[in-house]
């Protein structure tokens, strides 16, 4: 008997899956139809032109969910819509549902070949120990080897697998993944090929998987089949690679040290029930001047996840799980955050800084910058923005779920922030004269270069450090910007860093001023924040020090910035940075 062998991954995990019957457009159309005109049932079954008992259904519903409310006076009674129908009607959200949850255990194979996937039960599983006993047993076993990448098994790719696998209907979608049950599997799709036909392949399968097989059946006794990988995706996008259209008011831009510290206890103390930082560096001191403002929040039922990603050397990673298990000591001892704040014990590996927190609206607030909120003193000059739209903050989790899910579906907190994604982009979508792009890894290469080759009259970049690849990273896209007539570059920066020494920024100094760039070094007061500003209206706020490291694209949430293209948006931010650093003027 000839077996094919296609290695696969298999995939299982416990889902919880949330089913509701969906609101029918009837529905929707009555409660749009009240709310400009009260109406009686009569009167919106001979408008709608509908039976006579869909419309008392439709409005029996609209009733039980508050929606609606009836007038009775002496001659009819009128449908109207209630304070709450006509904010939902107002606002343009979804209509509430209330949904029974129900959990199943779900199983499915990624098979490496085209990167398809099938249900476990559809599928011929083996693992490579049943496989070897069946050559042994004197099967000839042809197992088709796979060149090439093979398909993503990311945390996002695996959840958008389960999407499709799990909603079988409009009313259907995941509630949550149970981390500790999910597991991952190699084996081995198996075919069998009786007179020259091959078997067991799924209905399911893809043309190129069953072109796999045919081919693998095909081949003269001892040949090895080998497969390149056909499909070209990698399974996962690490941040939006388009601008978002929507609304942004400058005021969303925190400049300074003590502004970081007011913006985060903001983001605190309106949260409604969850907060998700993410710090570089960790430092128990820094943390326990805001634990007041930490406590009074889990007082209120506000959980709180604290990552931090201090990767660059083992020192540093050290002495930031050190602070990490500090911290924990200190939450723990403590009744009210006891159980209320985790403090993963894990590095990242990102060297991002981020904030995400609720509102009572069910909206979510992000923040993005160069801010270490647990381990600065808030003194340096630091940048961020805070994110409100959204679909932008949408992103944003589905970039913190690109970082925090290397771990596949067993990463929890990952899993939130997918659901966290899908949920918020469900909202309607408020137009508005700025496109936001969430950045990422090799992301902002790319921006850089398209900053030094079309700004028309200023390019400005900022650093905290330094470094060694200062001049291919930041001097020479100035200079190739400054080359053009009427641009004016310049770099702020506050430290040299690595092997660069004060005599080496000097001569950087001097030889960038020779090719029409502004190389600044701060005084007294530091500049730690990041940012790229060409024109009057793009700023780029990053957590990438542009003159002393670069994006991964191996990892490319290791650095998380904003591309902001707002009226004003570049030429305001550096009006506010001159009060700081004169020399900028």
């Amino acid at each position: 008997m000839l077996l094919i062998a296609i290695p696969v991954f298999r995939v299982t995990c416990k889902v919880s899956i949330d089913k509701a019957r969906p609101w029918a457009i009837v529905d929707e159309l009555i409660l749009w139809s009240v709310s400009r005109q009260a109406k009686s049932i009569e009167t919106l079954a001979l408008e709608s032109n509908l039976p006579f008992r869909v419309v008392v259904a439709s409005v029996n519903r609209l009733m039980r969910f508050r929606l609606i409310e009836i007038t009775l006076s002496a001659d009819a009674a009128s449908i109207h819509p209630s304070d709450y129908g006509s904010k939902i009607v107002s606002s343009g959200d979804t209509l509430p549902y209330i949904a029974k949850t129900h959990s199943r255990r779900v199983s499915f194979i990624v098979e490496r070949a085209s990167g398809g996937f099938l249900l476990a039960r559809d599928v011929k599983f083996m693992s490579r120990h049943k496989l070897e006993l069946e050559s042994q047993n004197g099967a000839e076993v042809r197992q088709v080897v796979v060149d090439g990448p093979g398909p993503s098994m990311s945390h996002e790719a695996n959840f958008d697998r389960l999407v499709e696998i799990v909603a079988r209907g409009w009313g259907e979608q995941i509630a949550n993944i149970d981390g500790r049950t999910a597991t991952t599997r190699d084996g081995f799709m198996i075919g069998r090929v009786v007179d020259g036909v091959c078997r067991d392949i799924p209905s399911s399968a893809s043309p190129q998987l069953r072109k796999v097989f045919a081919d693998s059946a095909s081949l003269k006794p001892g040949d090895k089949p080998i497969q390149s990988y056909i499909s070209p995706s990698s399974g996962g996008r690490a941040g939006a690679t388009t601008g978002i259209p929507c609304n942004f008011a400058l005021t969303d831009i925190v400049i300074g040290g003590q502004q970081q510290r007011a913006c985060l206890l903001s983001l605190l103390s309106n949260a409604h029930r969850r907060v998700i930082i993410h710090s570089t560096f960790l430092d128990p001191a820094r943390f326990g001047h805001l634990f007041d403002q930490i406590r009074s929040a889990c007082v209120r039922g506000v959980r709180i996840d604290i990552l931090w990603g201090a990767g660059k050397d083992d020192e540093s990673e050290n002495r930031s799980a050190i602070g990490a298990v500090e911290i924990m000591k200190m939450v723990r001892a403590d009744p009210d955050t006891n159980r209320m704040v985790q403090v993963h014990m894990t590095c990242t590996q990102s060297h991002a800084k981020f904030v995400l927190a609720d509102t009572a609206e069910d909206l979510w607030i992000a923040a993005i910058g160069s801010c270490n909120w647990l381990s600065t003193p808030f003194q340096s000059v630091e940048i961020s923005v805070v994110l409100r739209d959204a679909a932008v903050v949408a992103q944003v989790a589905r970039t913190v779920q690109g970082l925090l899910g290397r771990r596949g579906l067993a990463a929890d907190l990952a899993t939130e922030m997918a659901i966290i994604s899908r949920d918020l982009l469900l909202r309607p979508a408020v137009l508005g004269d700025a496109y936001i792009t969430i950045v990422t890894g090799e992301e902002h290469e790319k921006l850089m270069r398209r900053a030094s080759g079309s700004a028309k009259h200023s390019l400005v970049i900022g650093s905290n450090r330094l470094g060694s690849t200062a001049r291919p990273g930041a001097i020479m896209p100035s200079e190739h910007a400054a080359a053009r007539p009427g641009v004016r570059a310049t770099i702020i920066y506050t430290r040299p860093s690595g092997p660069l020494k004060n005599k080496d920024a000097r001569l950087l100094t001097t030889e960038a001023a020779e090719n029409g760039v502004n190389l600044i070094h701060t005084d007294a007061t530091q500049l730690h924040g990041k940012f790229l500003a060409w024109d009057d209206n793009d700023l780029v706020v990053t957590s990438l020090n542009w003159a002393s490291a670069s994006g991964d694209d191996e990892f490319p949430w290791g650095e998380i910035g904003v591309h902001i293209t707002a009226p004003n948006v570049a030429a305001s931010t550096l009006s506010r940075l001159q009060t700081f650093f004169p020399k900028l003027r």
